[in-house]
């Protein structure tokens, strides 16, 4: 997975205005529908289509997410492999799977696409006050320093007030994948809350 990470990012606490249980639950229930479409669409898709459509996917399971945060008051985060993601809950002990909903369990991406995480390099105005170090205890920072691939340690936070850790994640063609096609790419932004913002078709023509 390639990995742009300057410093473990803080983030910028803001006042979040409430939802009602109603609203916060039929933006999921809503969410949630249009995710389950876009999943049977995948397949026998042009690269670029694939691309499109999981980075969309991502961005409405992002902020599935984040809602779900809110509504049951919980920490959660999104960690990050070369071709997966998966959203994971924080009891104050550690970092563990969401058992109660699979949209949040471990998804790959069609053979032949990549994901590029940054978490620095991006149009932040404020300083970031929040230490996300306060989600790791020691222990497990010296685990996953030790053995970082095995490990399930998030690199975005997302905090039950609707805060979210400032990232931009990519969604690429990997290089094998190319062969002749253009090598073109989306790119999912956050900063600070939800919603997420997706920009592309981006064609990288020197990228390679």
């Amino acid at each position: 997975m390639k990995l742009n990470i300057g410093h473990r990012p803080k983030l910028n606490p803001r006042r979040h205005q409430g939802f009602t249980l109603i609203e916060v639950m039929l933006v999921i229930v809503l969410i949630g529908v249009m995710v389950s479409a876009i999943q049977f669409t995948f397949s026998g898709n042009k690269p670029e289509q694939l691309l499109e459509q999981n980075s969309a996917r991502f961005a409405g399971v992002f902020d599935v997410a984040a809602e779900y945060g809110l509504l049951n008051n919980v920490e959660l985060g999104l960690f990050i492999e070369e071709n997966s993601y998966q959203f994971l809950g924080y009891d104050g002990v550690s970092w563990s799977p969401i058992a109660d909903n699979p949209l949040f369990s471990v998804y790959t991406l069609p053979e032949g696409l990549e994901l590029t995480l940054e978490l620095d390099d991006l149009p932040i105005e404020e300083p970031l006050l929040f230490d996300s170090s306060v989600l790791i205890n020691e222990d497990e920072e010296e685990d996953f320093t030790e053995t970082e691939k095995k490990k399930t340690i998030p690199q975005v936070y997302m905090l039950s007030g609707g805060e979210i850790t400032p990232f931009s994640l990519t969604f690429s063609l990997a290089e094998f994948a190319i062969d002749g096609d253009e090598n073109i790419s989306f790119k999912v932004t956050g900063i600070y809350t939800t919603p997420l913002t997706i920009e592309g078709p981006i064609v990288n023509a020197n990228a390679r």
